[in-house]
């Protein structure tokens, strides 16, 4: 039976495949480091379509006069249960900013030890630094629970590594992935102006900012828009699905143990619609004895959906009562506009509104031509096939 990855796994070259066109703009993006200049990069695409997969084989291959560091707020999200705050994320970024320079020499070392001591105390609550005095000539937050000092420590380090290198080190990329979910801070607006006002005193460290989110998201509008933190300023380009032939490539190349008949191969394409994550779900159910036929994707795909959707199944398991009701309403009757919606659920206006930007920021929903539509093709699948099985929709 077919083994392919499901998430990004540690050994990527194997799987990696055909985004070569996407690598070469990240890497003349990125080189300008070495000149000084220092681009801040918008990464959008829906979930599924390979944007974690990209950015991990970029990371991996950067020249090491330029360091990198990596966090996904949507693992924070996670683990603090949905109530995401400002703070976990800058403790999160500093300890991976610092991990950055573990294996560094001399003073950067030095930099290393005291910084993994601050978040140690910093995890215990203890901010109470009044004698501590500076790291890297940044100075240590010294009154107690502090988060503006913290954040503006935070905020110094990358690029006061840079410099104390002696030319060692040209730049420093920090990747933010899944960045839609810091729509969910009580004040997402001042956080990402944090960031633009650090980058503008910055020649050095470049943000990559990604998440699973439609180009005219609100969070996208919020970071980028006209009126957003970075006005525009922002590099931004958009991760999109394989196309057939990259597909069929794809297949061959990966999986050539699974035959298709042309109609097979077709349907097969319309089920995944070119996602890698939808691809990579149902390969992996499927045998290398038979010869798929337009007839036997379509039975394998909905007999075995539950295993094809296990990710998407736990998206919709993360989601509140009233997401769900939002999305089981559109699956129900098509794309709505919003007075439609609104008469056909039953809570207020300004809870639609609070609601359809979650899903929104979260990939799952768009907005276009006035209508609120289903975006997320996997997910909305498996709720139809639960609908249709056991008469309601899924818990």
């Amino acid at each position: 039976m077919p083994s392919l990855p499901l998430g990004v796994p540690s050994d990527i070259d194997p799987y990696f495949y055909n985004r070569k066109k996407e690598l070469i703009s990240l890497n003349s993006f990125i080189n300008t480091l070495n000149q000084n200049v220092a681009n801040q990069i918008l990464v959008t695409g829906y979930r599924g379509v390979g944007k974690s997969f990209l950015l991990k084989k970029f990371i991996k291959d950067i020249p090491d006069n330029i360091l990198t560091a990596y966090i996904d707020i949507s693992h924070i999200y996670g683990t603090q249960k949905g109530n995401l705050r400002e703070e976990q994320i800058m403790q999160v970024l500093l300890e991976e900013m610092n991990n950055a320079i573990r294996d560094e020499d001399d003073i950067l070392k030095k930099s290393y030890n005291a910084v993994k001591d601050l978040l140690w105390k910093i995890r215990k609550k203890n901010y109470d630094f009044k004698e501590a005095g500076s790291i890297l000539g940044i100075a240590i937050p010294d009154i107690n629970d502090n988060y503006q000092k913290l954040s503006k420590f935070v905020m110094e380090y990358p690029q006061k590594i840079v410099d104390k290198s002696d030319g060692q080190i040209n730049g420093f990329v920090i990747v933010i992935d899944e960045f839609q979910f810091i729509g969910t801070l009580n004040s997402p607006e001042a956080f990402l102006w944090l960031f633009r006002s650090s980058t503008q005193e910055q020649d050095n460290v470049s943000y990559i900012f990604t998440g699973s989110t439609s180009t005219t998201s609100e969070i996208v509008d919020k970071i980028n828009g006209i009126n957003g933190a970075f006005g525009n300023r922002m590099i931004q380009f958009n991760v999109d699905p394989f196309t057939k032939k990259d597909t069929k490539s794809y297949l061959k190349e990966k999986v050539p143990e699974i035959q298709f008949t042309d109609s097979g191969l077709e349907r097969f394409y319309n089920c995944t619609r070119g996602y890698p994550a939808y691809i990579n779900s149902f390969c992996n159910i499927m045998s290398a004895d038979i010869i798929y036929s337009e007839k036997e994707v379509i039975d394998e795909f909905y007999g075995k959906l539950e295993q094809v959707a296990v990710k998407w199944i736990t998206t919709w398991s993360s989601l509140s009562n009233h997401e769900k009701c939002i999305v089981s309403t559109i699956i129900e009757n098509g794309p709505l506009k919003w007075n439609e919606l609104l008469k056909k659920v039953d809570f207020s206006d300004g809870t639609l509104n609070k609601n359809l930007i979650k899903l929104k920021n979260k990939g799952i929903l768009s907005h276009s031509d006035k209508l609120y539509k289903i975006d997320d093709h996997m997910l909305s699948a498996w709720i139809k096939y639960k609908k249709e099985q056991d008469g309601f929709y899924p818990p």
